[in-house]
């Protein structure tokens, strides 16, 4: 079995072919990429060199300011 980076949606990409067919489900994961971009890899570019300490940290600072 051959598995993709498309995988990074909650749903498995092979769900998306037994639901949709392969042609509209490879159009569905576009247009999301499209709109959204690829929100797990942004992400994961985004806090990849944040320790868990600095995390903790915001947390604290976002609650200390009612903003969670």
């Amino acid at each position: 079995m051959v598995t993709s980076e498309i995988a990074t949606v909650e749903v498995p990409f092979e769900a998306l072919v037994k639901e949709l067919g392969a042609k509209r489900a490879v159009e569905f994961v576009s247009e999301l990429r499209r709109k959204y971009g690829d929100s797990v890899v942004e992400l994961r570019k985004a806090t990849e060199k944040l320790t868990i300490e600095q995390i903790e940290n915001e947390i604290k600072q976002l609650k200390k300011e009612g903003k969670i």
